[in-house]
């Protein structure tokens, strides 16, 4: 018995080790905003949904926006990273507005971002259960959405989709953000793979609209910060349809031109791999050897990603998927510090496509 509790208690140490890192918890998340709405002038704050409580972040410097960019962040409360990456752009902006990138985001967008959009069971990885996919209803919210819509139900991969389309208070919330605010860009940032991914999900079509103008932007933002990255049409890049995720919402039911899915974390990829990567992706474009991102084969490493879950949370321990899913403190802040500089380059590159 007494055996059996250090053992308890030793994982417990090490769960909260390994969060209490680096990592923020739901409440320091909203502390963080909060501060940041009250020293930031552009910067305010709503709640898109009172229950479950999801914060809603607003940048406007002036009234004379170009563009309008949304992104979201923590559908899947395991990927951890993804609001990280999130707090820290928001920080960028603010603290570092005189920056030359960011001064020409606050000049020509208007920004709306949802920074955790799956609190309820966030608050229960940052328990431990670090191998938490789905809402505090059992659903995939990445699968709710009232795009191709199908019923599934999964419960050995989490991936069920909800007895109806928005069905969920999270999934809601996110819908009438996106009506309300009406954006020319969208993304949602996920972890588990590395991908940049454009519409459609459900389906292997290509984007009708616009797709020549998305691919050069994921080029660019690639080739400079996710050599390793997957980059095309999501179901073509992970071998596998997901009807009902957001990003085909976004695009065939409000027709927001440039929508992406991004997955900014692999776990069995390192700090070290990923640099080297960058760094020979680099050469090749200085030498003219950069193979084009149009005809890149798809490696298919997306066992984990926000579309596909081969793999389920009784096969992984919880401290595999926390790695799996999230850098560890010591590649913290050159993830959140280089997929930072991929969010301010997307939005640079729409307004180069779009002159």
């Amino acid at each position: 018995m007494k055996i059996a509790i250090i053992v308890l208690l030793s994982l417990s140490f090490v769960y909260a080790t390994k969060f209490s890192s680096k990592y923020h918890t739901t409440g320091e998340l909203n502390d963080e905003l909060e501060s940041l709405s009250r020293s930031c002038s552009f910067l305010s704050l709503s709640n898109a949904s009172e229950s479950p409580l999801i914060k809603e972040v607003s940048i406007n410097r002036n009234q004379n926006k170009k563009y309008r960019a949304y992104i979201l962040f923590g559908e899947h409360p395991r990927e951890l990273i993804s609001p990280e990456s999130g707090i820290h752009f928001l920080n960028d902006l603010c603290y570092e507005k005189t920056d030359p990138k960011n001064k020409q985001i606050l000049d020509d967008f208007e920004l709306r971002l949802i920074l955790n959009a799956n609190p309820l069971s966030r608050q229960k990885v940052e328990g431990g259960e670090y191998c938490l996919r789905e809402n505090e209803n059992g659903v995939d919210i990445n699968r709710n959405y009232d795009a191709h819509w199908q019923k599934v139900q999964d419960d050995v991969r989490q991936v069920t989709s909800g007895p109806n389309p928005f069905s969920e208070p999270e999934t809601r919330a996110v819908r009438d953000s996106l009506k309300a605010f009406n954006p020319d860009i969208f993304l949602t940032v996920h972890s588990g793979t590395l991908g940049m991914f454009t519409p459609h999900a459900y389906s292997t079509d290509a984007a009708e609209q616009n797709e020549d103008k998305m691919m050069d932007i994921l080029n660019d933002i690639s080739g400079k910060y996710c050599p390793s990255c997957d980059v095309g049409v999501a179901s073509q890049a992970i071998g596998y349809l997901a009807p009902g995720s957001c990003v085909d919402y976004a695009y065939d039911e409000l027709k927001i031109r440039y929508s992406f899915a991004f997955e900014i974390y692999h776990g069995s990829i390192n700090l070290e791999e990923q640099l080297k990567s960058r760094q020979h992706s680099s050469f090749l474009q200085l030498t003219g050897q950069q193979q084009s991102t149009k005809n890149r084969k798809f490696e298919h490493n997306n066992n984990h990603s926000c579309f596909l879950q081969t793999s389920s949370k009784y096969d992984m321990s919880k401290e595999e998927c926390f790695d799996y899913f999230n850098p560890d403190s010591s590649q913290y802040d050159w993830y959140v510090q280089n997929w930072t500089e991929a969010y301010q380059e997307m939005l640079l590159k729409l307004v180069q496509e779009e002159q």
